[in-house]
């Protein structure tokens, strides 16, 4: 039997604005209506009212419930475990922003917050070099070269990622941020030379000095006062090869 939409709404708790609006959306359309404009609902639908209005609650947008309410079976629980990832991915935000503010004081230097939204495609130099103080200046500058004879279009800045310490000397990697388009033969030119592509994330940094030994030590205490941990590798960015100061980037995992 037919519902008009004021009925309808009792059915489903669901205010007659709310409906007419997943209606404009082709979320939730009437099975009939009539001359008058009225809309008629039937009750198969009223659970049809009640999942849409769930995954709106649950954060879903409009466009991706739509594709859900296309989609079979398989396509669903795709759908379902994407939007189950996105919402961890939310937690832990969260979870990190309480934590960093729990830690900020207005008095004192404290670290920041930087996120990364999309996934960034590397392009990274191996390199074993001595330990000494901004070990991987000369290798920055030699990579730039080698970019530039490439003719990789890359975004500014020069990223260095340390690997291991073994005696006096270093192993780490020199990286840009690749634009999308680049040649797929690229880690076949130099065995030391690859291509790794990193997953949004939510970095802490804090503005470095090449020439103070303790930093690193320093700015890991400030983490493990904030409460975080680390997730990855940490990440040295400059801004040229000749900069004596640096952005220290820790990726960041709240503890469960």
């Amino acid at each position: 039997m037919g519902m008009k939409i004021n009925e309808y709404s009792e059915r489903t708790g669901l205010p007659p604005s709310t409906l007419r609006f997943y209606d404009q959306k082709r979320l939730l359309e009437p099975k009939q209506r009539l001359e008058n404009g009225y809309r008629i609902y039937t009750d198969d639908q009223v659970s049809h009212a009640l999942i849409i209005h769930s995954l709106r609650l649950a954060g879903i947008s409009i466009e991706d419930i739509y594709l859900y309410l296309h989609s079979d079976e398989e396509e669903k629980e795709r759908l379902i475990s994407n939007w189950r990832h996105d919402v961890d991915t939310k937690i832990s935000t969260l979870k990190i922003a309480k934590q960093y503010l729990n830690g900020v004081t207005a008095n004192e230097q404290h670290i920041n917050l930087v996120k990364w939204d999309e996934s960034v495609v590397f392009i990274w130099f191996k390199h074993e070099v001595p330990r000494k103080i901004n070990p991987f200046q000369f290798k920055m500058i030699s990579d730039v070269e080698k970019v530039k004879k490439l003719g990789l279009a890359v975004r500014p800045g020069i990223y260095i990622r340390t690997i291991e310490a073994k005696g006096k000397s270093m192993v780490g990697e020199v990286g840009f941020i690749l634009n999308k388009e680049y040649p797929s033969n690229l880690s076949d030119i130099d065995s030391n030379m690859y291509i790794e592509q990193l997953e949004p994330s939510l970095y802490a940094t804090m503005e470095c000095n090449v020439y103070d030994p303790f930093i690193c030590f320093n700015f890991m205490r400030l983490v493990q006062r904030f409460g975080f941990k680390a997730k990855g590798i940490k990440l040295e960015k400059f801004e040229s090869p000749s900069e004596s100061t640096f952005s220290y980037m820790i990726p960041l995992l709240m503890p469960h």
